[in-house]
């Protein structure tokens, strides 16, 4: 069905790449941006991921670093983005030791994610140190709310 207005002709269920819109099938403009296509997690690799924007946190405990990812589910974050991680120790299919060390290792992992060089040196630190990073990774929207859930918690996290 073609809906004649004075953005051109446009067909029902076809994108109007010029000014972001479908029409449904009565011919009704649909105000809703189009959403760019998404990878899916589980079938890429860690590296491929840079799309996305990571942030990463530092706990001195397993406890403390599980009761700020609780807090995050609770805001209605997908567990599927957050992964803990320790030395010997994961809490996350996404983000797995196998997978970080098949990438060539959890630097190289960060720095592809877009973590600065001196938060990555930090973060190796850390985790050498026996303490546990939480990390987040998602859209803008996620990111900010994770941020936010952080500083209400009492810590600032790196994000890329």
């Amino acid at each position: 069905m073609a809906v004649p207005s004075n953005l051109g002709t446009v067909y029902a269920d076809e994108i109007n790449a010029a000014h972001g819109r479908t029409v449904d099938g009565e011919g009704l403009l649909n105000n809703y941006a189009i959403e760019p296509e998404m990878y899916e997690e589980d079938s890429k690799s860690l590296s491929e991921i840079t799309n996305r924007v990571t942030v990463v946190d530092i706990f001195p405990s397993e406890a403390e670093a599980k009761s700020a990812v609780l807090e995050m589910e609770h805001k209605g974050l997908k567990t599927a983005h957050i992964s803990i991680l320790a030395e010997d120790y994961q809490d996350s299919e996404s983000m797995d030791w196998d997978k970080i060390n098949a990438e060539g290792g959890l630097a190289v992992v960060l720095k592809r994610l877009g973590i600065s060089d001196d938060a990555t040196s930090r973060f190796m630190d850390a985790v050498a140190d026996g303490k546990f990073l939480v990390i987040e990774i998602g859209s803008d929207r996620d990111a900010s709310q994770v941020q936010h859930i952080l500083e209400n918690v009492g810590h600032t996290a790196q994000a890329s």
